[in-house]
C-alpha cells in the first residue's frame, strides 16, 4: 500500500512485494475479536464494480461483523461526492485517473491497485446487426451508446484512446445515446433501446445472453482500478483494514468469478 505517492501498476517481483505488504497490513489492522466500528464504512464506488464489491462486503460482514455501505454511480459523480462530502472512507472509481485527481486535491491517503478492465462492444442476443469490426458501429441506422465521457470512466477512457488514434470524432457523430454510467449502457442493450454499446468487459460478463465483440481499435482502452483510502476517513484503521481485505487473495478470487480477468495479484502473483 502506498503512502503519499500514487502506486504504479506493478509486475513481476514488485507484485510479489506488494502482495506481502498488503497481507502484513491486513494482519496489522485485524480487528480485535468481538469489536466493530461505531459506524459502517462508506465507499464511493463506480457502478461497474457494484456486483463484486457487494459480494466482497457480504463476506467481510460475515467474517468480521463490520458493515460496509456503498454509494454507486459514475466515476465523475463519485469524485464529486468525495470532494464535497468528508464522510467517506474509501473511493473506488473505474479508472485511476480519478484517483489521481482526488490525490491532487489532497483527498487520498493510500492506494492499492486491484485490476484492469478493458473496453468491448456489447450487442443484442445473436448479434442480429452483425457487428464484427469497429467500423460496423458507424453503420447508418445502428443505435450506438456509451456512458457520458464527461462523467463515466468508460466513456472518458474510450474517448481519450480513440481520439489519440483519430477515431473518436467519427464514432461521436454516430452515437445515439450517452448513458449515465456503464451499467445503464449495458441495460439499454439488454432492453433493446440500444443496438450496441461500448462497456467494460467485466460489466459485459454480467449479461451472458448478450454478445461481446472485441475489436483492435479498443485494445488500448483500459481502466486501471485503484482502491483509495480517503484522507477524510473517520476511522482510518478500519478503512485500511477493509482495503487490505479487498486486495486479499480471497476477495480477488471473487473478482475473477465476477468476470474480472486481469487482477493484480492473487493467483497471478
Amino acid at each position: 500500500m502506498s503512502r503519499s505517492n500514487p502506486m504504479p501498476w506493478l509486475a513481476g517481483g514488485s507484485v510479489a512485494a506488494l502482495a506481502v505488504l498488503v497481507y502484513l497490513l491486513y494482519l496489522e489492522t485485524r480487528p480485535p475479536a468481538g469489536t466493530s466500528p461505531e459506524r459502517p464504512l462508506k465507499v464511493y464506488c463506480a457502478a461497474a464494480l457494484k456486483p463484486v464489491m457487494e459480494a466482497v462486503s457480504e463476506e467481510y460482514l460475515r467474517e468480521t461483523g463490520w458493515r460496509v455501505e456503498f454509494e454507486f454511480g459514475d466515476s465523475g459523480k463519485m469524485l464529486g461526492q468525495v470532494t464535497v462530502r468528508p464522510d467517506g472512507d474509501l473511493f473506488l472509481p473505474a479508472d485511476d485517473s480519478y484517483v489521481r485527481l482526488a490525490r491532487e486535491k489532497g483527498l487520498v491517503a493510500d492506494t492499492i491497485p486491484l485490476c484492469r478492465m478493458r473496453a468491448v462492444i456489447l450487442t443484442r442476443p445473436g448479434n442480429p446487426y452483425r457487428v464484427a469490426v469497429f467500423d460496423d458501429l458507424l453503420k447508418p441506422g445502428l443505435r450506438v451508446g456509451i456512458a457520458n465521457p464527461d462523467r463515466a470512466a468508460i466513456g472518458k477512457v474510450v474517448r481519450d484512446h480513440l481520439a489519440s488514434h483519430g477515431r473518436w470524432k467519427e464514432l461521436d457523430a454516430r452515437l445515439t445515446a450517452q448513458h449515465a454510467n456503464v451499467t445503464e449502457s449495458a441495460n439499454a442493450v439488454q432492453l433493446g433501446s440500444t443496438d450496441a454499446a461500448i462497456v467494460w468487459d467485466a460489466v459485459a460478463a454480467n449479461y451472458p445472453d448478450l454478445v461481446v465483440v472485441k475489436v483492435p481499435e479498443l485494445d488500448g482502452a483500459v481502466g486501471r482500478v485503484d482502491l483509495a483510502v480517503l484522507a477524510s476517513a473517520p476511522d482510518p484503521a478500519a478503512a485500511r483494514h477493509f482495503a487490505g481485505y479487498v486486495a486479499s487473495d480471497k476477495s480477488l478470487s471473487l473478482f475473477r468469478k465476477f468476470g474480472f480477468a486481469d487482477v493484480l495479484s492473487g493467483g497471478d502473483r
